[in-house]
């Protein structure tokens, strides 16, 4: 068991060092055969990330040395311990501490016995005086209070509280910390619905319908991309938000669409289902690495209709019009948080500012390609109105030949959400609504007299 705590430990360690969570996470199962094993891991591994914040107020709480005076394999393992202490109940105290001191020990160098002592000293001191632990006031700092209770850093609790309000802003963080959904989207080029449904019987998965009619909820699955119906192309892993992107944009077959920023290829193989890989997409990503996951992808799945193009958005050069952009574009993927937790201690406040002039610059330099008549969604992952609203705003400001369409009727039409589009805007925030937090514009190229 110690060995378990002693890799979660070193992957957590890669995570601080700028590792993604999501693909290290899979790597390291692939090397565990035990079930349980697998299970305790990632629920070890996600609950640090998610509570980072909360757990590091608990340790300085209780121990006399400072955070930043600790190694940094000491503050990792105390951390592991202290989440089995407030958050696993299956798991025994006693265990909990000694397997986190263990795997401190088997990390850290001999000459260091006293940074293991120190380890479980204040792991045992947590333990003993864990109902002495107070949170910051509610009614002097909320903001203090909820940074500490849901484990944000308190920039993102303002931010989401001044545009949404206490209220919202507290349902918003709660489902930042929920463990993420896994996604089936049944692939019709590869297989019908009925086909895909069987094998999903065939090996047991059971799913939930979502509200969107060919996206499924996975129930208890340790491995999704090692299925059959996964590896025979009939099913792509992608969010319901990701998914409403590709839908929203009302592509018919026969057209010709340019995604800017394809990469890893979820919306732009849906919009060739969606078309029935007739027409041609013209598929772009900055990345040469990451194209490469695209045509793995497309080519799994079947998909012929697509051109892939390395290039830079900000920069591209394309005499062609089309009928359909579509501008998912790069952002700070504030409503990713429950798939990717790691966000919330990687971005600070400029990242915003970073995104939205890219995004600004991505889409000025793309509209001349839209046809008269023609459609462009803009869509992002994230919760921050300087990369949403604003720049929708700031767009139709500049160009009079536009014209921002409302998505209620279209939404109505492919989903069976029932919301409210704010301003012909919709936006998706996580914990309203069962899914990850997404925004999105469709605007239209008004036809010149």
């Amino acid at each position: 068991m110690s060995n378990l705590r002693l890799k979660i430990l070193k992957a957590l360690l890669r995570v601080e060092d700028g590792s993604y969570s999501n693909l290290l996470l899979d790597s390291e199962l692939k090397k565990i055969e035990d079930q349980r094993d697998k299970g305790l891991f990632t629920e070890i591994f996600y609950g640090v990330i998610r509570n980072k914040l909360y757990l590091d107020y608990i340790i300085d709480s209780f121990s006399k040395t400072p955070l930043n005076k600790m190694d940094k394999e000491v503050l990792t393992g105390l951390r592991i311990g202290v989440y089995q202490l407030f958050f696993l109940d299956k798991v025994p105290a006693r265990a909990a501490i000694y397997e986190s001191v263990e795997a401190v020990k088997m990390i850290l160098p001999n000459s260091k016995k006293g940074a293991v002592s120190f380890t479980n000293g204040v792991l045992r001191n947590i333990n003993r005086k864990q109902d002495k632990l107070m949170l910051p006031d509610k009614k002097k700092n909320p903001e203090k209070y909820l940074s500490v209770k849901y484990s944000y850093p308190v920039w993102m609790v303002k931010k989401f509280i001044e545009q949404y309000g206490m209220e919202k802003a507290e349902i918003i963080l709660t489902a930042g910390n929920r463990r993420p959904e896994v996604i089936y989207r049944h692939n019709s080029l590869k297989m019908e619905r009925n086909q895909f449904l069987e094998l999903l019987s065939e090996e047991e998965i059971e799913y939930e319908n979502t509200f969107l009619d060919s996206f499924f909820k996975l129930k208890k699955i340790n491995n999704p991309a090692d299925t059959e119906v996964f590896k025979r192309g009939g099913a792509y892993i992608q969010g319901t938000s990701a998914g409403l992107a590709s839908l929203l944009l009302d592509v018919k077959e026969g057209m010709t669409v340019l995604d800017l920023a394809a990469a890893p290829g979820g919306k732009t193989s849906h919009l060739a289902e969606l078309m029935n890989n007739t027409g041609q997409i013209t598929a772009l990503d900055i990345s040469a690495k990451r194209l490469r996951l695209v045509e793995e992808n497309l080519e799994r799945l079947g998909v012929k209709n697509v051109k892939l193009k390395k290039a830079d958005a900000v920069q591209y050069k394309d005499e062609q019009q089309y009928d359909r952009i579509l501008a998912d574009l790069p952002c700070s993927g504030l409503g990713l948080i429950a798939s990717k937790p790691e966000i919330k201690w990687e971005k600070d406040q400029s990242v915003i500012k970073e995104m939205a002039e890219l995004q600004y610059e991505i889409l000025n330099n793309n509209l001349s390609k839209l046809k008269n008549g023609g459609k462009l969604l803009y869509s992002t992952c994230t919760l921050s109105r300087e990369e949403n609203q604003k720049i929708v705003d700031r767009i139709l400001e500049e160009n009079k030949e536009l014209k921002l369409l409302d998505l209620s009727q279209k939404l109505a039409q492919v989903s069976s959400l029932k919301m409210e589009t704010e301003n012909k805007y919709l936006e998706i925030l996580p914990g309203e609504v069962d899914s990850e937090g997404f925004f999105y514009a469709l605007l239209k190229k008004v036809e010149s007299d």
